[in-house]
């Protein structure tokens, strides 16, 4: 591992990685000045107003005339867009979520692990007023959702404590599991059970289930997840749905070429 991170440092491109904490930083924010962006990268003005000026002339970042500040430009939109368009996952699993939406009525996630968070691939929102709604793009903690914990149960032992052990446990409500030996019972208890639950916390009054999705090499890729109000999701449904959002899932895991054993 030492090797190879030294081999990656060697052969890095100063001024390209540069040019990709910008972007990464500007979608962070609505806007930044060209001063706010030297202060933040902590970069000469001159070569980071060059990186800019590259990038505007690309379409990767854009300057307002109102205020002269910064933003990200349109050319990131049609890469996200194709990305999304060939995400072989998102392909497979809209016509499966879309049915537990109709059936169910509630909101219906599908995300995937990146850097130790849920990234949020996909969202297909529920009926009901109140409704549990992220946006496609976000991140949400791994240890308090039901995607992030039915995707780390599937892992290998050794990954999935490493991964628990890196993992800094942030306290998001009363219901949010912040001791990891905790978390790695209840993750062997999730392995079992097929299943997830995110059991208020992200959102008190709130409940989410989840169950993994696996590729071709029987890896856990993704999961999707049914999220909504307490009352909507009793206990003693939890296993009923979970069967039904299983089936879905062992459909999606079929177009990835997932053979169950």
């Amino acid at each position: 591992m030492k090797e190879e991170l030294e081999k990656q440092d060697r052969y890095t491109i100063y001024s390209i990685e540069k040019a990709l904490e910008l972007i990464e930083l500007l979608s962070e924010r609505e806007s930044a000045s060209l001063i706010e962006l030297v202060d933040l990268l902590k970069q000469p003005k001159s070569s980071l107003y060059r990186i800019i000026l590259t990038l505007e002339k690309r379409g990767y970042v854009e300057r307002s005339d109102s205020d002269g500040k910064y933003c990200l430009g349109y050319k990131n939109l049609i890469i996200t867009r194709n990305l999304l368009e060939k995400n072989n996952l998102r392909v497979s699993a809209i016509p499966e979520m879309n049915r537990l939406m109709e059936r169910y009525g509630d909101t219906v996630n599908l995300g995937v692990l990146s850097n130790g968070e849920v990234l949020y691939l996909e969202i297909i929102e529920g009926t009901f007023a109140l409704r549990m709604t992220d946006r496609v793009g976000s991140k949400a903690p791994l240890h308090a959702t039901a995607m992030g914990k039915a995707i780390t149960a599937f892992m290998e032992e050794p990954e999935r404590n490493r991964l628990v052990s890196e993992l800094p446990l942030q306290k998001i409500t009363d219901y949010t599991i912040v001791d990891k030996g905790k978390l790695l019972e209840q993750l062997k208890t999730i392995r079992q059970a097929g299943y997830a639950v995110d059991d208020q916390e992200v959102v008190e009054g709130a409940r989410c289930i989840a169950v993994p999705i696996f590729d071709m090499f029987g890896k856990a890729v993704g999961a999707i997840s049914l999220s909504g109000a307490l009352h909507r999701f009793p206990v003693e449904r939890l296993q009923e749905i979970a069967e039904e959002m299983k089936r879905s899932a062992g459909l999606i895991s079929l177009k990835l070429g997932h053979v169950q054993a």
